[in-house]
């Protein structure tokens, strides 16, 4: 690598981050999931985000074909599932543990989460060695109690304490 992107990558890692878990299901049904913290809100009207996933990703390509969802924001304390979605180790295992459910795409739904957005692609968009998805927000699941995200910067997770 040159000095520009190893500069560029430890700068990065100093930008303080939500972490999200990213789901779908390919054609067949099955659950697919990974870790990113690469999402934004994209406008309100329709509601829509966007994500952004590496092509060689596990859930690239299942993600693309379906054209569906769910951006699922992690509390503070899921660091083990933040874990099993961010290692191919646990691929086989990733939806073994936790509640799970959906909402109107099919798209796994983490019980837990602190807000869920269930999302159908409206866009891709190839930016080099990643894939740019935006969805239009179909469904939103929100706890009755606010809970403090879990975050990450300079390649470990954090904590965040919530406002009064």
């Amino acid at each position: 690598m040159n000095d520009r992107v190893d500069l560029f990558k430890l700068g990065m890692r100093r930008l303080a981050a939500g972490v999200s878990l990213i789901t779908t299901r390919d054609l067949a049904g099955a659950a697919h999931g990974m870790i990113a913290t690469s999402v934004t809100s994209v406008c309100l009207t329709p509601p829509s985000l966007l994500t952004c996933i590496n092509k060689s990703a596990s859930s690239h390509d299942a993600l693309a074909e379906a054209g569906i969802f769910c951006v699922n924001l992690l509390a503070e304390g899921a660091d083990e599932v933040a874990t099993r979605f961010s290692s191919s180790k646990y691929r086989d295992v990733r939806f073994a543990e936790g509640s799970w459910g959906e909402l109107e795409t099919g798209a796994p739904v983490l019980d837990d989460a602190i807000a869920s957005f269930d999302c159908r692609v409206t866009s891709m968009i190839e930016a080099s060695t990643h894939t740019i998805f935006i969805g239009e927000v179909v469904g939103v699941k929100l706890p009755d109690q606010r809970v403090a995200p879990l975050l990450y910067i300079d390649g470990a997770f954090a904590r965040c304490a919530l406002p009064a």
